[in-house]
Formats: C-alpha cells, structure tokens, sequence
C-alpha cells in the first residue's frame, strides 16, 4: 500500500512539474531525456522543499553536449522574446546569461534563467543551464536564490 501510495504521488509531482512550462518553447525539454543522459542533469524540486524558497516548481537542466546547449539556447530565445521582463547578456553572438520574467500562471510568478558557462571569461566550464521556477517569490528573491 505504502508503495503504490509513493508511486502515485511520484507520477503526480512530475506531471505538476512538467505542466508548469505548458505554453513555454522550453518545455519541451523537462520530458525526462536529460535524468539518464550522458553530461547532463535534470533536477526537480516541488512540494514541501519548493515551499521553503517561495516556489511551487524548481526544474533544472544542465548539459555539455554542444548540440543539446545550441538547442537549449534557441528555445530560451524564443521564450524570452515573450517576457514581460528580462536581464541577458550576450557574448561573441551566443546567449551568455538570461533571467526572464514570464507571464504568470493563475496567480504564481514564473521564471526562466539561463547560463552558458563555456562563455564565462574567469573559469570557463562547458556546462549550460536552464532553471525554470514558478512560484511566489518576487524577481529579487530568485536572483538572491540563484546567486547562493
């Protein structure tokens, strides 16, 4: 019973993680294929830990595969020339950092960031990262979050 009980909430939490970019170009990249790739990793974070930083919805991808980065860079792009907010920097023609506030959903704030940290002048690394949150937390809460 208890295990059926976690399977069931398990499915529930993804499928509310997965719907909170329904309308965003970029949801189509948290259908899972990042959680087992090579180079790459998934996170999601909801309910009760979610909560504790003002949010409903933290989902993140990280990768190093070049194509994968070229094709997340695109799709946040296209995104973020729907926000009604945005910080970006752009280095050498390519997407370098990105914080985007979307419209909201019903009554949460929705967020997108990104970085390519391959573009970073001090360290360089070959990681790109998409976070996209969804909460209440103001645009200044997020940043402090991010800068942690």
């Amino acid at each position: 019973m208890k295990r059926t009980t976690i399977i069931i909430l398990t499915c529930l939490l993804t499928a509310m993680a997965t719907m909170a970019q329904t309308g965003l170009n970029i949801n189509r990249l948290f259908d899972g294929r990042y959680k087992k790739a090579a180079g790459a990793t998934e996170i999601i974070v909801t309910g009760s830990q979610a909560h504790e930083i003002g949010l409903t919805v933290y989902h993140s991808v990280s990768v190093t595969d070049k194509t994968q980065a070229e094709i997340i860079e695109n799709l946040v792009v296209k995104d973020g020339a729907q926000a009604i907010d945005k910080e970006v920097e752009y280095r050498n023609g390519q997407l370098y950092y990105g914080f985007y506030t979307m419209k909201k959903m019903k009554r949460d704030n929705r967020y997108i960031f990104y970085l390519n940290q391959n573009l970073a002048r001090k360290s360089p690394k070959n990681v790109v990262t998409l976070i996209y949150m969804e909460g209440r937390a103001s645009a200044n809460e997020i940043k402090k979050l991010i800068r942690k």
